[in-house]
């Protein structure tokens, strides 16, 4: 799926999704204003985007505990 980009009340959300080598999805939005996301270079958003995609996995794939 390629990122779906909205303008919603001066902000800028990122909708995007992401899929483990087990075939688990993760799907997410990263919310920011307009002058953020114009500040932003691609490769800070996909580092952040990879970010909470691999937070997610550790919460997902962690042991569970007593």
């Amino acid at each position: 799926m390629e990122d779906i980009i909205n303008q919603i009340d001066g902000r800028v959300q990122i909708i995007f999704e992401k899929t483990s080598e087990y075939n688990q999805t993760y799907r997410d939005a990263l919310w920011m204003t307009q002058e953020e996301y114009d500040a932003t270079s691609s490769e800070t958003i996909e580092s952040m985007k990879q970010e909470r995609f691999d937070n997610w996995l550790a919460i997902v794939n962690a042991l569970p505990t007593e």
